[in-house]
C-alpha cells in the first residue's frame, strides 16, 4: 500500500496585471499555474459579453466596481455597479417594485415567513421583510444598513448568465449582471487573445492605469476595507463578530504588511515588481 500523499498543485489567482507579477509568483513562490480572469472580459474571442458590457466595462472606474452582498446565497462577490441588471434593480427599487419576480427560482431556501422556501431577492420576500423591519424598534442608522441589505439581493441565477443568453439570441431582453474584480480598472482597451497572451508574457503591455498598485498592496487595501465594514456592522449590532476575532484581524494585517515590506527588499531588484 502507498502512504505517499498525492500529488498536489498549487495555482494562484487574483488581481494579477503584469508580467512583472506574473513572474514573481512563479519564481518566488514556485507555484504551478497562475489564473488571470477579469482581464480577459476585454476579449471578444474569449468571453461572452456583449457590446454594451464591453463599453462599460472598458470605462469602468473605481466606483464602478464594489464587492456587494448581492447574493442571496450571502457570498460577497465583485459586481459591475453600471450593469443592466444593477440598473434594473435600482429602477425597480424607485417604483416601489423592489424585488424579482423569480423566473427560474433556482435559489430558494429562506422560509422564515413562508411555509414554502422563497429566494431572498424576490418580491415577496423583500416586501414582507421590509414591512417586518419597518415594525420594530431599531435605530436611524440601523434600519438604513438592513434596508440596503435586502434591497441589494439580485436574481444572479439568471442575470449573471444575461451576457451569454443576450449574445446568443436566447434571451434578447436580458440584464446582465457582470462579476468583475476591481482589477478591470487597470484595462480598458478592447483586445484580441493575441494581444492578451503577449501582455502576459511580457511582450507588450496594454494596461492603462500608470498609477495601478502591485496586486498585494491592492489586497491589503482590500482587508483594510472589509475590517472597517464590519466594524461599522458591529458597531450597529449586525456582526457577531467579537473583539478577539477583530484584534486577530489587526495582528494579521499588521504581520502582513510587515511580511510584504521584507519581501519588497528581498525581490524589488531582481523582478522589479514591488
Amino acid at each position: 500500500m502507498n502512504d505517499a500523499p498525492p500529488e498536489m498543485s498549487i495555482t494562484m489567482q487574483g488581481g494579477i496585471g503584469t508580467h512583472d507579477e506574473n513572474t514573481l509568483l512563479f519564481k518566488q513562490y514556485s507555484v504551478n499555474g497562475v489564473g488571470w480572469g477579469t482581464p480577459f472580459m476585454l476579449v471578444p474571442e474569449v468571453t461572452n459579453v456583449d457590446e454594451e458590457h464591453l463599453k462599460k466595462l472598458s470605462q469602468a472606474g473605481n466606483d464602478d466596481i464594489y464587492l456587494s452582498d448581492s447574493s442571496p446565497l450571502n457570498i460577497p462577490f465583485w459586481n459591475l455597479r453600471t450593469s443592466a441588471s444593477e440598473e434594473a434593480r435600482r429602477q425597480r427599487i424607485a417604483e416601489n417594485q423592489m424585488g424579482s419576480s423569480c423566473p427560474k427560482g433556482f435559489l430558494k431556501f429562506n422560509s422564515e415567513m413562508t411555509n414554502t422556501p422563497i429566494c431572498t431577492a424576490s418580491r415577496v420576500y423583500q416586501k414582507r421583510k421590509l414591512r417586518e423591519i419597518a415594525e420594530g424598534e431599531v435605530s436611524k442608522d440601523k434600519l438604513a444598513l438592513i434596508k440596503e441589505s435586502i434591497l441589494n439581493k439580485s436574481c444572479i441565477c439568471h442575470d449573471l448568465a444575461g451576457c451569454a443568453t443576450r449574445m446568443n439570441e436566447l434571451d434578447p431582453k436580458a440584464t446582465p449582471a457582470v462579476c468583475c474584480g476591481p482589477n478591470i480598472v487597470n484595462f480598458s482597451k478592447i483586445c484580441t487573445l493575441k494581444e492578451m497572451v503577449d501582455h502576459i508574457y511580457g511582450r507588450i503591455s496594454i494596461l492603462t492605469n500608470p498609477k495601478r498598485s502591485h496586486m498585494f498592496i491592492k489586497e491589503l487595501r482590500l482587508y483594510v476595507d472589509y475590517l472597517c465594514n464590519e466594524m461599522k456592522k458591529c458597531e450597529l449590532g449586525l456582526s457577531d463578530s467579537s473583539a478577539k476575532y477583530f484584534s486577530e484581524f489587526k495582528d494579521h494585517l499588521l504581520e502582513g504588511i510587515e511580511y510584504y515590506q521584507d519581501l519588497s527588499n528581498q525581490v524589488k531588484e531582481k523582478y522589479r515588481v514591488l
